[in-house]
C-alpha cells in the first residue's frame, strides 16, 4: 500500500542522519564518532527501508521492522555512550565502544523474539530517560551545548504522544520529523 507522505518523512530522517554525521561528527574522537555513526547509520538503514515499504514493496516490511528494531537497540545503546562522552569531554576506549555494541546486539537478539517485542517501547523510553540524565548532568558541568540534547529528547517525546491525538496528519509522519529534529540537535551540541 503506497503511503507516500510516510516515505518522503523517512527519506528526510535517512537524508538527514547521513548529512549530520558528515556536518557535525567528522571531527569528534574516532572511538564516539564510530558511536555516533553506529546510532545514524542505523536509523538511516531503517529509514532507507521505510521509504521502499512505504512506496509500496510489501516485501521489505520485514526488513524494516528488523533493521528498526536493530536502531532502537544497538543504535541506542551506542547513542547513550556517544551522550555521556560527549557531555563528560572524554575520548570513549575501544572496550567501551566493543562493550556498547555487544551489550546493544543483546538487547537486538531479544526484541526480536515476538514475546519480547513489547519491550521495545520500554527500551525507547527507558534510553530517552537516560540521554535527558545525561544531558542535565552535563548542563550541571556547565557544558551549556548539553541544551541541544535536552531539545531534542523533548521534541521526540512530545512526538510518540501525537499518536494518540487526532489530528489532520499522520502520526508516523510526526514522528519521522521529530527524530530527524532530534538528530539535528544532537548534532548542534557536538
Amino acid at each position: 500500500m503506497l503511503q507516500l507522505s510516510n516515505a518522503i518523512s523517512d527519506a528526510v530522517v535517512a537524508t538527514v542522519c547521513i548529512v549530520a554525521f558528515f556536518k557535525y561528527f567528522a571531527y569528534v574522537p574516532f572511538h564516539n564518532r564510530l558511536l555516533w555513526g553506529v546510532f545514524l547509520v542505523t536509523v538511516s538503514l531503517a529509514a532507507a527501508a521505510g521509504v521502499f515499504r512505504y512506496l509500496g514493496v510489501p516485501q521489505l516490511t520485514d526488513t524494516h521492522r528488523s533493521l528498526s528494531t536493530l536502531a532502537g537497540s544497538v543504535g541506542l545503546s551506542s547513542v547513550v555512550v556517544a551522550i555521556w562522552g560527549l557531555v563528560m569531554r572524554q575520548t570513549v576506549s575501544r572496550s567501551t565502544v566493543i562493550v556498547t555494541i555487544f551489550i546493544g546486539l543483546i538487547i537486538f537478539v531479544f526484541l526480536l523474539y515476538p514475546s519480547f517485542q513489547v519491550f521495545d517501547s520500554v527500551v525507547q523510553a527507558f534510553t530517552m530517560l537516560l540521554v535527558m540524565l545525561i544531558a542535565v548532568f552535563g548542563l550541571m558541568r556547565k557544558y551549556q551545548k548539553a541544551i541541544w540534547i535536552v531539545i531534542g529528547v523533548m521534541i521526540l517525546g512530545l512526538a510518540t504522544k501525537v499518536a494518540t491525538q487526532h489530528l489532520p496528519f499522520s502520526p508516523t509522519d510526526v514522528y519521522h520529523y521529530a527524530l530527524a529534529a532530534m538528530v539535528l540537535c544532537f548534532g548542534k551540541a557536538v
